[in-house]
């Protein structure tokens, strides 16, 4: 091994400049949480998406109000349960049968294809007829004409055949009237389907289709995303304003008036949300102000716990102390010092509560105990839309899809707020 010898090395001594060089710029807490949250793609994601929805539900009734009229309350019998895809076809119903048996089949006057299943021949000789669209239907068809489709059969007839009559008398109806547009039989198996034809096209005018009532779904899908959003938006506000100024004196203050005021929250806590809920939303009249009261007030408690505990922390911190020793009163300590270094988890907490808001005035609304008809809301949508979902489910999944983007959205904005305000997990 050779000898390292001293000339070998040079000194090199104190680099002053470098040492006192800023590695990375000077940042204040909040900015360094900023920089942290945009590191978090699905809470970056989740951000957009809720502006989205946020400016939909500000400008998306204006949209309609201002290009077609329309409004969350107003109502066109003839134009009910359009839906976004608009079919000329005609509508079937099964007339009169005497000539064959099925398992199953449930008439709709808007299906344009029926399936009957199991079907077996009981009468070779009888009457089949069907009708063909509806007198009532001029929103769904584009005309209010109907055709009644009849052909007898013998005892020599088998399926082939009564298939073959059926569609001859279809291709007749046509040829006399071309705005009959046609219809089809077909067996397979054991099944017989029978489709009408046409063309389908966009609904230019009811962009999302319409209810019911012949309100548009568009209108009142973005109108009620806006009362949802403001009814827990305003009741979280509530909420953290009077839990935060409750939790922040009673852990302050300590003894026998925290022991005091900690027993109260778990006097309210022991009784279920619901039966205030229930008993609040009886003696007030229904409305968005009375279901907003209703959430903050049987919410406020978790918030009022979390600042309390944060306070009892923060207290004997030095800084604390210094305010003290300098003259600063109670007031003055709990809210300018304790408080805003509490901001953390109270903006975490807030952005976790806005999804559980929504959801309770939804359920509310399900339950029939939410915002009064005719106004609308996410749950009020939902509850229609399940009662006909069968029929019409896009009038339950197209609501449901914004109730459930929303809530996704500020739960996974709040993980991520939570990981970039924790300074443990600063890098």
């Amino acid at each position: 091994m050779d000898k390292i010898e001293k000339e070998q090395f040079n000194h090199v001594g104190k680099n002053l400049e470098a040492a006192q060089s800023i590695k990375r710029p000077s940042m204040s807490y909040l900015q360094d949480a900023f920089r942290r949250l945009k590191k978090s793609k699905p809470s970056i994601i989740s951000f957009w998406i809720l502006v989205i929805l946020i400016i939909m539900a500000i400008v998306g009734p204006m949209i309609s109000k201002s290009l077609y009229g329309h409004t969350y309350r107003s109502q066109n019998l003839k134009l009910q349960d359009q839906t976004f895809i608009l079919s000329n076809q005609r509508s079937l119903k099964l007339s009169s049968n005497s000539v064959f048996s099925y398992g199953k089949y449930k008439p709709n006057l808007r299906k344009t294809k029926l399936e009957f299943k199991n079907v077996k021949l009981k009468n070779q000789s009888g009457k089949l007829s069907f009708y063909i669209g509806d007198k009532s239907e001029e929103s769904y068809q584009g005309d209010q004409k109907e055709y009644k489709l009849e052909i007898t059969t013998t005892s020599s007839d088998n399926w082939d055949s009564i298939i073959k009559k059926l569609n001859i008398e279809a291709e007749n109806i046509l040829k006399q009237d071309p705005d009959f547009r046609g219809i089809s039989f077909k067996k397979s198996h054991n099944n017989i389907t029978v489709t009408t034809k046409g063309e389908k096209n966009f609904n230019s005018k009811y962009w999302l289709g319409t209810d019911d009532l012949g309100r548009d779904l568009f209108t009142r899908l973005w109108e009620g995303s806006r009362v949802s959003l403001l009814i827990a938006v305003i009741s979280v506000l509530f909420t953290i304003l009077f839990g935060v100024v409750y939790g922040g004196i009673s852990g302050y203050i300590g003894g026998r008036a925290d022991t005091i005021m900690m027993r109260i929250i778990e006097i309210i806590m022991v009784i279920p949300d619901m039966l205030y809920i229930m008993l609040l939303s009886i003696v007030f009249p229904r409305g968005v102000v009375t279901i907003t009261l209703v959430l903050a007030f049987t919410s406020w408690m978790g918030t009022a716990i979390l600042v309390r505990g944060e306070v009892l922390r923060l207290k004997h911190s030095e800084y604390v102390i210094a305010s003290q020793i300098l003259g600063a009163d109670s007031k003055r300590v709990i809210f300018k010092h304790l408080i805003p270094n509490c901001m953390g988890p109270i903006i975490v907490n807030m952005t976790m509560m806005i999804p559980r808001m929504i959801f309770a005035e939804a359920f509310l609304s399900f339950i029939g105990l939410g915002v009064p008809a005719p106004y609308a809301s996410l749950g009020v949508l939902v509850n229609d839309g399940a009662k006909i979902f069968y029929q019409y489910p896009h009038l339950l999944i197209i609501p449901s899809i914004v109730l459930c983007l929303i809530m996704l959205s500020f739960n996974m904005l709040g993980d991520g707020l939570r990981d970039a305000l924790d300074p443990k997990l600063r890098k």
